[in-house]
């Protein structure tokens, strides 16, 4: 074989862990958004409760929702010693204009309903958050994944200036709201859209946003898992952004995974894939895998353990491994995906 597998976990010693999607007050240099002044926590506020337990955050991205006219605000940077405080900016396509729509920033109507987070200001690492809410969870018209999804593999130019690196896998916002939807979004969460990407040749990253975890009514721990993910490299902007961009992190709802969470050999026959939690859990893989004259979106269970190595001997255009807690299944971690041989980016 000449194709050279890699794992995204190679050299990881250490994990910075944190919320990328918390919104707080407007920047007090620029007018804010009604949005930001009714929903978004203060900052002193959600910083001291990011730095307590459960969470025990080493970093967090707040952000705020900018308007048309002043696109090109971020929340305010903010040095503490404990936390890295990154500035971050939601771009909501569907209320740009003072909550109003009229073409939306992105100018293509299929991107109404995408709301784009960028962390760490302009030139940023930015994704597509929460993807299927305005699908399922707080249905609209026009909000359907099918719309969301054409947008993101033919972007409009202002979409494909933000270079969007993944997708939301997990938003606690939207499991905390599932009971309002016209679907459940557990137990699949946004996993059916990260593979709707993935198998059609757009590398994406997954990532777990708890949104709005500061509100009273967020009791995490009795309904939605509190979502975050844990980073390669050291406890600063520029370390963490860079890792993030080079997908050399996971996202999680409570399952942790070991500093080398994931080893990859090759073998005469194919690829050995080994997996290590610090705790026992049910380990998945799902692989883009040749059936046939084409290719099929396969899942493998194991059974409840610590480690599990996963051998694939059929050809394969990517896999993406997830583990999940066997006392509550909504508390998982997902691996961000290796492409195979046979991987083809989309438009090639």
């Amino acid at each position: 074989m000449t194709f050279k597998v890699t794992s995204p976990y190679t050299g990881t010693s250490s994990w910075q862990k944190g919320n990328i999607h918390v919104h707080t007050k407007a920047n007090p240099d620029k007018p804010g958004s009604k949005i930001d002044y009714e929903f978004g926590g203060d900052c002193d506020d959600v910083i001291k409760r990011s730095l307590s337990a459960p969470f025990n955050f080493d970093f967090i991205c707040t952000s705020i929702h900018p308007y048309i006219d002043s696109i090109d605000t971020f929340s305010q940077p903010m040095a503490h010693e404990e936390l890295v405080v990154i500035p971050g900016r939601e771009i909501q396509n569907n209320n740009i204009y003072y909550g109003d729509y009229n073409g939306g920033y992105f100018k293509d109507e299929k991107a109404k309903y995408i709301h784009a987070l960028t962390m760490g200001r302009e030139n940023g690492v930015s994704l597509c958050c929460h993807p299927c809410f305005f699908g399922t969870t707080r249905p609209r018209e026009g909000g359907e994944w099918q719309n969301i999804l054409e947008s993101l593999l033919s972007p409009c130019d202002r979409l494909k200036e933000l270079n969007l690196v993944g997708i939301e896998v997990y938003n606690g916002l939207s499991m905390l709201e599932e009971d309002q939807g016209s679907k459940p979004y557990y137990p699949h969460y946004s996993e059916p859209c990260w593979d709707d990407l993935l198998t059609r040749g757009y590398q994406c990253l997954g990532f777990a946003g708890n949104d709005e975890f500061y509100r009273a009514h967020y009791i995490y721990e009795n309904y939605a898992p509190l979502g975050y993910i844990q980073v390669a490299g050291d406890k600063n902007e520029a370390s963490i952004l860079s890792n993030i961009r080079a997908g050399h992190f996971y996202a999680s709802t409570g399952v942790e995974l070991t500093t080398h969470p994931l080893l990859v050999s090759e073998t005469d026959e194919g690829y050995d894939f080994h997996l290590s939690s610090p705790d026992q859990v049910i380990w998945k893989a799902i692989v883009f895998e040749q059936q046939g004259d084409g290719y099929a979106l396969r899942s493998y269970t194991s059974d409840i353990a610590s480690e599990w190595t996963f051998t694939q001997t059929n050809k394969w255009k990517y896999i993406r491994f997830q583990a999940s807690s066997p006392r509550d299944d909504k508390k998982r971690a997902w691996l961000q995906p290796v492409y195979g041989p046979d991987w083809v980016d989309h438009g090639c």
